[in-house]
């Protein structure tokens, strides 16, 4: 049996890796001149693999039910054996998140993969870009010229809309939607928001870090660090949060600076203070909220000491719009899942399947994004 595999994110590895398994012959075409390249700069940040929890906590971060079915076929734990199988250890950090060991660099579990995967077999060709494909051939344009290549199985893992410079930049949408296939339009996920507080604000006080918040929209809360930028707002609350904020931008985020007290023992602070800003030291609250306080409110506001308590526990921030895709970490949008079986089948070309970031689903990051991609790959060979 012959399994072409277009684009060596991911998702298309995993897939590579089960249909060697399975004694397939295996040819991987990538359009950039190396394999994993977004895989490669999302380890830039901090290279979390998965994440611990049970299954049902688990899939209750991903946006469709219909991955929960995907994990469930191959979930954090079968990812650590796989992990394991490839001479790559792994640990868990404090957080929850699953790490290579400290010394196992990304650029060396790419490799490893890599390496394991052409000795068994596997076949990888570069500046290769798709061009077209029907049920049983595909056309690919090769830096020697364009070919067509006959296959038993195809399966697509050409990315999405955001990081265009990993080869991210959903050129192929245009094919599918001359095929009839839906595609829903990209957004941003994953990514910062542009806000309205005043620039000359947001530029004195950029990159500064709000530790062990509680950011909340809606209902819905998370906490985490959140950094101040010359647009606005960002980290990984304000990330877990996109889902809801794109449901309603009218709605501002509340940050909550100090989720170890409550208001009325806030309150009971400040009342014990000389004055506010005496009492706002004590409470060690960060600079860019004290600097605000005194900047923006009324001097009767600054001293109306239950305004003060509030706001230090539901400070408003509202929200503009969403950072450009080219800056997203990650996007939602993508190939429809009318379109698609649970084997991630295109129902209108049943020899081929689309996996990883070109479905639309998404997941916060901290390991949910590259264990759904994971999953997706090891789903559409089995």
């Amino acid at each position: 049996m012959k399994t072409i595999i277009i684009g060596a994110g991911p998702a298309s590895l995993m897939a590579a890796t089960q249909a060697i398994k399975k004694g397939d012959e295996v040819l991987v075409f990538e359009k950039m001149k190396t394999a994993g390249r977004k895989f490669l700069v999302a380890g830039d940040g901090g290279f979390n693999l998965s994440h611990i929890g049970d299954f049902d906590e688990f899939v209750s971060y991903y946006s469709h039910s219909q991955m929960a079915d995907i994990i469930r076929q191959f979930t954090n734990n079968d990812l650590v054996l796989f992990l394991k199988e490839l001479g790559i250890d792994t640990f868990v950090g404090s957080s929850g998140k699953i790490f290579p060991v400290k010394e196992i660099k990304p650029a060396m579990v790419l490799n490893t993969w890599l390496t394991y995967l052409k000795k068994q077999g596997v076949q990888f060709f570069y500046h290769s870009v798709l061009e077209d494909f029907d049920n049983d051939k595909v056309i690919i344009r090769l830096a020697s010229g364009q070919e067509t290549y006959v296959f038993d199985k195809l399966i697509l893992g050409l990315g999405a809309a955001s990081w265009s410079k990993t080869g991210s930049d959903a050129a192929w949408v245009t094919l599918f939607q001359s095929k009839k296939i839906e595609v829903n339009p990209f957004v941003p996920c994953n990514a910062g928001v542009n806000v309205n507080l005043l620039e000359e604000f947001l530029h004195q006080f950029q990159g500064t870090v709000f530790k062990n918040v509680v950011v909340s929209h809606n209902g819905i809360s998370r906490k985490g660090e959140v950094v101040l930028t010359e647009y606005g707002v960002e980290g990984a609350p304000i990330y877990y949060l996109n889902p809801s904020i794109r449901k309603d931008f009218n709605l501002p985020i509340y940050i909550d600076f100090k989720q170890t007290h409550s208001e009325d023992e806030i309150l009971t602070i400040l009342i014990n203070s000389r004055n506010v800003s005496d009492g706002l030291k004590k409470l060690k609250l960060p600079t860019a909220f004290v600097f605000w306080c005194k900047q923006f409110l009324s001097k009767e506001e600054y001293n109306e000491l239950s305004l003060i308590s509030h706001l230090i526990k539901q400070f408003p921030i509202y929200i503009n719009s969403f950072r450009p895709l080219e800056e997203a970490i990650s996007c939602a949008g993508g190939v429809s899942w009318n379109e698609l079986n649970e084997k991630l089948q295109l129902k209108k070309f049943p020899a081929v399947f689309v996996v990883g970031e070109m479905v639309d689903w998404e997941a916060p990051t901290g390991g949910y994004l590259l264990q759904g991609a994971f999953s997706m790959g090891f789903v559409a060979c089995n």
